[in-house]
C-alpha cells in the first residue's frame, strides 16, 4: 500500500492511495468525512453495515469515524480528501 499526500492548505488535504491486487487496507477510521475518487482499479469497500465495490470512476463519501477496509479486486488507485486536520486511524494492527 502506498498513501502519500499530494496537497495540503488550511481547509482539506488528498492523498493518492495505492494497492495491487490481493492487498488488503486494514481497518481503520477518519476524524473527517472522506471523499474517494475511484482513478484504477476495482475493489470492495467493507462499512460497517454494506459492503460496496469499487470501480474506476466511482466516487463516494465515507462519514467521519466509519471504520471501513478495503480488499483490492484489481491494481487500485483513488484520490482522497480529507479535512486538514483529520487523522487516519488504524483499528487492532498488529
Amino acid at each position: 500500500m502506498e498513501m502519500k499526500e499530494i496537497h495540503a492548505n488550511a481547509s482539506y488535504k488528498v492523498f493518492s492511495v495505492s494497492l495491487a491486487k490481493g492487498e488488503e487496507m486494514p481497518r481503520h477510521y477518519a476524524s473527517s468525512d472522506a471523499f474517494l475518487v475511484i482513478r484504477q482499479g476495482k475493489a470492495v469497500l467493507k462499512l460497517q453495515e454494506r459492503e460496496v465495490v469499487l470501480e474506476s470512476g466511482a466516487t463516494i463519501a465515507i462519514p467521519a469515524n466509519e471504520p471501513h477496509s478495503l480488499h483490492i479486486l484489481e491494481d487500485f488507485a483513488a484520490t482522497v480528501v480529507l479535512a486538514a486536520d483529520a487523522q487516519i486511524n488504524f483499528i487492532n494492527v498488529q
